[in-house]
């Protein structure tokens, strides 16, 4: 089964600014880790604030939209899945200017995916993301 599709459609709501839809499909508290560093996002409110505060900053970066490629999905229990996804991130003239690998853990719940933990690696700079505050803070 691939997700690509699915991530495509969370990132397009992402930056048009329908956060709560993106946030629905997250349970909280939410850990994030990014390097070696980890951040808990305690709530969906605070989660929506985090959503707001990345896509300034990545609009900040120049950064206008991005594509996601399924790299893998694993099955870790009877209930939970590992999706691995490479995202590109584009400039207002289209040009590919960062990337990231993130890997979502989730379980499906009424034929909806369900995350609870996040990882951000191989971030390839300029991408933005450690200016965000609950990162920095981590």
């Amino acid at each position: 089964m691939g997700y690509t599709s699915f991530f495509k459609y969370m990132a397009d709501r992402h930056f048009e600014g329908h956060d709560i839809l993106v946030s629905r499909n997250f349970v909280f508290p939410l850990p994030i880790f990014v390097h070696d560093r980890v951040s808990v996002v305690r709530t969906e409110a605070d989660f929506r604030s985090l959503l707001a505060e990345y896509r300034a900053t990545l609009e900040l970066a120049g950064i206008v939209r991005s594509d996601s490629k399924q790299l893998c999905a694993h099955r870790q229990q009877a209930d939970g899945i590992s999706i691995k996804v490479a995202k590109q991130y584009f400039d207002i003239h289209d040009n590919a200017c960062a990337s990231c690998t993130v890997t979502y853990f989730a379980t499906s719940e009424d034929d909806r995916l369900k995350f609870h933990m996040v990882e951000y690696t191989d971030i390839d700079a300029p991408m933005p993301l450690e200016q965000i505050s609950i990162f920095k803070a981590a």
